[in-house]
Parts: structure tokens; sequence; C-alpha cells
């Protein structure tokens, strides 16, 4: 099958990680501009890219590691932390913002409520968490753990 091009320029190879990579730089530019949308969507898509990365490699991505974790609480202490929730119905609530903002169903409002600074500042963390699992690093982390002590002293 011969594909058809503008011709502007060639085709390009890259490799996930590297675009991934890319995705997460960016996003974290613009969560320190406040473009928090963008951002979100931004790390989102990384997100998804590492997830798969790590699970080729036979790790667990950073939402399955972390259902495992509730999973050994609950077994320690017996009570149902977060709820009755199977990993699926966990992930989908971990994405939802994403999702929101990737998507739009027939019967869905044409409006959104969440709160984009958290959204995308957990997302954030989840891929630079991927990153962290990855054994890679990215350009601008240290100024957006800097802008954090800065501005929220966590």
């Amino acid at each position: 099958m011969t594909t058809v091009t503008l011709g502007f320029e060639p085709d390009t190879i890259i490799s996930k990680l590297e675009i991934a990579q890319r995705q997460l730089d960016e996003a974290v530019t613009l969560f320190l501009k406040g473009d928090y949308v963008c951002s979100l969507t931004l790390a989102g898509a990384a997100e998804g890219i590492f997830a798969g990365l790590l699970n080729q490699k036979g790790n667990p991505s950073v939402v399955e590691e972390s259902f495992e974790a509730i999973q050994r609480i609950r077994g320690k202490i017996g009570l149902p932390v977060m709820g009755d929730k199977k990993n699926t119905e966990i992930f989908n609530q971990w994405n939802d913002a994403r999702n929101k903002l990737k998507h739009h169903g027939k019967k869905e409002s044409e409006t959104v409520k969440l709160n984009l600074f958290d959204e995308a500042y957990w997302m954030l963390r989840r891929c630079i968490a991927s990153t962290d699992m990855l054994g890679i690093s990215i350009r601008n982390r240290d100024n957006f753990e800097n802008w954090i002590v800065v501005n929220i002293n966590m």
C-alpha cells in the first residue's frame, strides 16, 4: 500500500519512549505556565505509553502497582480501602478527568467540572513515577519539584 504524503517533510522514525518523554516534558512546561488542561491531556498520553512500556517489560504500570498496594492494605486491615472497587473501576476513576477532556459522548454534558490543577498534578506524578520505574529522566523534573515546594509547600 502506497501512502500519499504532502511531501513537506519525510517520515520520522521515533521511539515510543522518546514520544512519551517529549510529551511529559511539554506537560510539565504547560503545568508550570498554568495550562492545566493541556498539561493533563499530554501527561495522560505519556502515562499511557509509559504503562505500555512497563507492561512490555513484564512490570506493572504505576496504576497497576498502586492497585496492588491497595489490595495488600485491604488484606492486612480487613477494611474495604477505596470501597469494594475493582481495579478497572479504580483505573477509570483515576483517568476520569483525562477522559472527560479527551472525549465527548452523545449523552454527556457539554461542560465538565473538575479541579484541573489537582488532576494535572496527579497525572504528572504518575508519569514521573513511571519514569523512575523505567530508569529514565525528564529534562524539567527539577523545575516541577521546585515549583511545588515554592508554591504548594509540600
